[in-house]
């Protein structure tokens, strides 16, 4: 039985998966971030590897048809030297296809619908709006990087809460998102007072995402004990993403919307925000995306087989 290797190296992580056809699972792998771009070719491709071995186990390569990778940096592969350490790396895990690529933003669509064409909304630690036409990203909104855009991302829930609890600290009118921040960044028990504000200027500004990123969960579970800013924030987040959405998606439009990232795949006040502002701006079918690596296995399949047997809704 003929199998299919799907691949999403993002930042952070890389997941492989292995299935047949109709999307039964033969193998997944797991390992650290694969993105070229980020992490160099050589560390990246480590990782892949990784995944793409634990995958595999024992099974013979040469029954892998064929096979798609995700990439965030899809770009490097445009450079000959790249391509040919991915090609390299693929012979080394024992197959025998070429390197088939695409942007991994694609595969949340594809792990969202069936539909060829769309738009993806994605809020991770970075944000950004997708227009996907023929299963290819045609434009895309916002996705600046946490300097010059991401909003509504982690990233940038983070950050509004940090100045949120910042000015309360410093006030002296501590809420139930600033008691969150000061313990997550000074640790449980940190005094709530200007010197607690202090301390999360200064590890914020010593090193921003890993800082700042990390607090986003905690808009959510303060604006759900009721907390004015934290449910501030959250509507906030939930305007600019709904504004880049805008930016690639026409007002007249009924083409699949497709939720993506920890922000907006996560039950929570920004998610539903959005899932209700996106109804009642486009009449059109809404649904969060599934399973990334599965999305580039069927890719690789050819995306002959049914859709809900690889992603099936609850």
């Amino acid at each position: 039985m003929e199998l299919f290797l799907g691949i999403d190296a993002g930042g952070t992580s890389t997941r492989a998966l292995l299935a047949t056809r109709t999307g039964e699972r033969a193998g997944q792998g797991l390992a650290g971030g694969g993105n070229p771009a980020a992490h160099g070719v050589e560390a990246a491709l480590a990782e892949i590897t990784a995944a793409v071995r634990q995958a595999l186990g024992d099974v013979d390569p040469r029954r892998v048809a064929d096979g798609v990778i995700g990439l965030a940096g899809l770009g490097a592969l445009e450079d000959p030297a790249v391509h040919a350490a991915f090609g390299r790396a693929w012979a080394a895990c024992g197959l025998r296809f070429p390197v088939r690529a695409v942007e991994d933003p694609l595969l949340a669509f594809v792990a969202g619908t069936p539909e060829p064409s769309g738009h993806v909304l994605l809020s991770g630690t970075g944000a950004g709006a997708l227009r996907v036409e023929d299963r290819r990203v045609t434009r895309v909104g916002d996705a600046l990087g946490w300097l010059l855009g991401d909003a509504g991302s982690g990233f940038w829930l983070g950050r509004a809460a940090a100045r949120a609890a910042v000015r309360q600290l410093t006030a002296g009118t501590p809420g139930e998102l600033a008691r969150l921040v000061a313990e997550a960044v000074a640790g449980p028990g940190a005094a709530l007072t200007p010197r607690t504000a202090d301390t999360v200027i200064i590890r914020a500004q010593a090193a921003p995402v890993p800082t700042l990123a990390p607090l986003a969960p905690l808009v959510a579970r303060a604006a759900l004990a009721g907390d004015p800013a934290a449910a501030g924030i959250a509507e906030a987040a939930a305007d600019r993403l709904l504004g880049t959405l805008a930016e690639v998606r026409a007002p007249d439009e009924t083409t699949p919307i497709v939720l993506a990232g920890g922000v907006l795949t996560a039950p929570g006040p920004v998610r539903e925000h959005v899932l209700r502002r996106c109804a009642a701006r486009w009449p059109a079918p809404i649904s969060v995306a599934g399973d990334t690596a599965a999305a580039a296995a069927w890719l690789a399949a050819g995306a002959e087989a049914p859709h809900t047997a690889w992603f099936p809704r609850p």
